[in-house]
């Protein structure tokens, strides 16, 4: 055992506020600090904690099960569970992974600060990620003390609604029952107009008076909710700098972070939305922008993103593996001819024809592989939405089609998808490049891809807060394509892996012919 006693004598405070978020025992605690300020690492340090406040079973060990959720299994993989097998690797003596559950049981002595003699803890730990799941899908079955919500400004509310009824539900009455349960979260500063800004600042539990009145009685003086701001980076009593190298925080500022990004991620300040302002302030023309039109890659497939209804849209693009670099090819974007600051209403089936042809044209050599599309068109949400589909499909076959995100078609993970990617870089390549073909595309991401402020209710519901949404203008139905298609690769890239069979004469090149464009948006300009 001595390799688990090291792993937690490792564990010392980071800072005050820290400190005080891992020994705070309410019902709901979050933690909010800047980039490096040691938010996982106080989760962890936390969930032991958590096992220690629980009563002995017979055999003298205390017991807690834990479920850590987060957004995508990506994030899950490389962010959490490298963490936490820094502390808890999966060969220490007394642990048992289980890759399959994507569960980790610990067992190990935990030695006291008080000098009283070690105590044996077990920890038994899930860990989920969200995906276009649903929250109650995700925790169906679970029987917990703990839920840890990594991120939780990226997490649907309904993981909150859907997780704490899993807690307090383990250890059993025969292991000693569960004295203490709750929910812990972690995350940097999100929007003004992010809902964990209403549930921890203003401290409103989604539920009405009557529940919380029933849940005030059953917790009794652990009612209540416990945020904790940590010091923004740049602060003189900034949290965890000990073990960040030297000018940390000011080569984030000097890597040309936007200055919406620098008050959330440096100075933990949450971030003021206002009407008008870039939907993606990330998007950098010097840095997402080819400098030329870019070629296809007759060896990997064509991925599309569409926005159906009234005014569809379709992103053309290909998926570096080796750069994990989506590179955005090309857009099928129509404007009625005689004004050019309208996009042309179009029919599913006319839309796919055109589609079709300009990817036969274009791209010959390429074989058309996955559609991932908005889900309204698929749910029926939009008007004459399963009609669509099918008869887009019908003029512009591909290998494997799917729904970006779920049926629900929220906005924000969409959103968060096309971020992820325009703040992230491989080898020094951005992980999206998008073709000067793209023109609609660039143009809305540089400047016309906006949000605009709406109140939350009407009349009498009206709460008096806000949230923001993109406007629908001519830019934001190909920009919504885009998302799609990256919130499709996020949460299925088996349906890319999978992707093999082609033939090459495939169904779009077969259906021939060349185009003709006139001077229109399409006109070819160059070698195609």
């Amino acid at each position: 055992m001595s390799h688990a006693q090291s792993a937690v004598s490792l564990m010392a405070p980071v800072g005050p506020v820290a400190e005080s978020f891992v020994n705070d025992e309410r019902l709901i605690t979050a933690i909010m600090g800047p980039y490096g300020s040691a938010k996982t690492t106080s989760c962890i340090r936390k969930a032991v904690l958590m096992t220690l406040w629980q009563n002995p079973g017979p055999d003298g060990v205390r017991r807690s099960r834990g479920c850590i959720v987060r957004d995508t299994y990506g994030q899950l993989e490389t962010n959490v569970l490298e963490s936490w097998f820094t502390w808890f690797p999966k060969d220490m003596p007394g642990s048992t992974w289980n890759g399959r559950q994507m569960r980790h049981t610990v067992r190990m002595r935990v030695a006291l600060m008080d000098g009283q003699p070690p105590v044996e803890i077990e920890m038994d730990v899930y860990f989920r990620a969200m995906g276009d799941q649903k929250a109650e899908d995700v925790l169906k079955g679970l029987e917990l003390t703990w839920l840890w919500l990594n991120e939780v400004d990226t997490l649907d509310k309904s993981v909150l609604q859907f997780g704490l009824p899993r807690c307090g539900r383990y250890p059993s009455t025969k292991d000693g029952g569960c004295r203490w349960y709750g929910v812990i979260a972690d995350f940097n500063a999100p929007d003004e107009d992010n809902w964990t800004y209403e549930l921890l600042v203003e401290q409103k539990l989604p539920v009405d008076e009557k529940a919380l009145e029933a849940l005030r009685a059953k917790v009794g003086d652990r009612y209540g909710i416990g945020f904790h701001k940590q010091p923004g980076g740049l602060e003189p009593d900034a949290e965890n700098k000990r073990n960040l190298p030297d000018g940390y925080y000011e080569g984030l500022i000097a890597s040309g972070m936007p200055e919406h990004h620098i008050n959330r991620f440096v100075h933990n300040r949450f971030g003021s939305v206002f009407s008008g302002q870039r939907v993606f302030p990330e998007y950098n023309t010097e840095i997402h922008r080819a400098s030329y039109e870019l070629e296809a890659k007759p060896d990997l497939p064509l991925l599309f993103g569409l926005d159906g209804g009234r005014t569809p849209a379709l992103v053309i693009a290909q998926l570096d593996d080796e750069l994990d670099q989506l590179r955005l090819l090309d857009e099928v974007v129509l404007y009625d001819p005689e004004k050019t600051t309208q996009l042309r209403r179009l029919g599913a089936r006319a839309f796919g024809e055109r589609c079709a042809m300009v990817v036969a044209d274009r791209y010959p050599e390429c074989v058309p592989g996955v559609l991932f599309y908005d889900p309204a068109i698929d749910f029926g949400t939009e008007e004459d939405g399963y009609d669509f589909l099918a008869e887009f499909l019908e003029e512009f076959p591909v290998e494997r089609n799917s729904p970006g995100g779920d049926p629900g078609n929220r906005i924000e993970p969409r959103l968060s998808a096309v971020r992820k990617r325009l703040t992230r870089l491989k080898g020094g390549e951005p992980s999206l490049l998008v073709s000067p073909r793209a023109k609609v595309l660039h143009r809305g991401y540089s400047k016309r891809y906006i949000l605009e402020r709406v109140t939350i209710g009407k009349g009498s519901n009206a709460t008096g807060r806000f949230r923001s949404i993109p406007v629908k203008n001519d830019e934001s139905h190909v920009c919504d394509a885009a998302g799609e298609l990256m919130l499709g690769l996020q949460n299925r890239p088996v349906m890319i892996n999978r992707l093999g069979g082609w033939q090459r004469g495939g169904s779009m090149r077969s259906q021939g012919g060349k185009v003709d464009y006139g001077d229109g948006y399409f006109a070819h300009r160059g070698r195609a």
